[in-house]
Parts: structure tokens; sequence; C-alpha cells
């Protein structure tokens, strides 16, 4: 039981991570707060990520204003995020991961998913890894830093993909692999 609410051990695990940034915000656990949090069937992570996400963005547009931060009633807003479903979009997604809040893997897979090309494509993020493999008929012919790819446009990484397929190929012909 975590500050009163009967909650799963993967909603437990989630809250701990998140808390210190909630409390940040000014987020305070009261009863209202305790249980709508208990009674979120699912996606609770995203719709938390989607709240820190949405006070990033605001810290990010002051800053590069050079304005003055004023934020609302925390509470008011995670109230909105878990009631509506919230989910995190691309930038607040950014934003998270800038923060160490958002795996930079999982952005990834998303991109991926997102992009009909990729998924007839095989890859491969090693665990524990920032690093993205490309395959082309079963051997390795691409690595590249995730967070460079995760900036490429969808087109201009299907682009970058065919580029290196044809670079492997001239490649296997100079060396008398293929014909």
């Amino acid at each position: 039981m975590l500050w009163g609410m009967e909650l799963s051990w993967t909603e437990e695990e989630i809250l701990r991570k998140y808390f210190p940034v909630l409390k940040k915000y000014g987020v305070c656990f009261d009863a209202e707060i305790c249980n709508l949090i208990e009674n979120c069937n699912n996606n609770l992570e995203s719709k938390i990520q989607s709240f820190i996400g949405w006070f990033l963005v605001k810290e990010h547009w002051a800053l590069i204003q050079n304005e003055k931060l004023v934020l609302p009633d925390a509470n008011e807003i995670l109230f909105r995020a878990l009631n509506e479903g919230w989910n995190p979009t691309d930038f607040q997604k950014e934003r998270l991961m800038e923060a160490g809040l958002y795996s930079c893997d999982i952005a990834m897979r998303e991109k991926l998913a997102k992009i009909n090309f990729f998924r007839a494509i095989a890859y491969n993020i090693p665990h524990n890894s920032k690093r993205i493999e490309f395959f082309y008929r079963g051997e390795l012919i691409w690595a590249e830093n995730i967070t460079e790819i995760l900036k490429v446009s969808d087109r201009g990484l299907i682009e970058m993909y065919k580029f290196r397929v044809n670079q492997h190929q001239e490649n296997l012909k100079k060396l008398g692999l293929v014909s």
C-alpha cells in the first residue's frame, strides 16, 4: 500500500519512478487524486508522462520566449490527464527523453511502428543500448545512435535505409560475393 492507495506492484513502481517530478510540479496526493490513480484502469504511465510532458513543454516555451513561467494548479492538470486519457505527443516525448523520463528505445520502436516501410524490415535494439541495428537479408548493414535517428523524418529514414542497402550490395559486388 502506497500513500494509502490500493495499487498493483506495477502501479506502485510507476508512482515511485515519477513521484519526485510530480511533487516538483506541485501535485498534492489528496483523496481525489489518490482515488483517480487507484481507478486508472490502463496507461497510467502514459498519462503521467503526458502530464509531466505538458509541464516540460510549458517550461521549454517560457525559456525560449524569455518569459516568466506561471504554472496552473498541478492537481487540476493531473486530474485532466487521468480523466481524459492523455498520451504524450512527440514533442512532449522529446522533452521527456531530455529529462531522462522517456526511454529512447521505446520512442524508436514507436516511430518505426508508424512507418509502414519498416514493418517488413528487421532491426534490433540491444538491451540497455542507445543504438539500433538494421538488417538486410539477415546481415547487419547499419547501426546508428537512436537519438540521431529520432531526429530524422520518416521519409528521410526510409531513404537512409535504402542508401545503406545499396551501399551494402555494392560492397558485396566489389568483394565478388554477388554478381
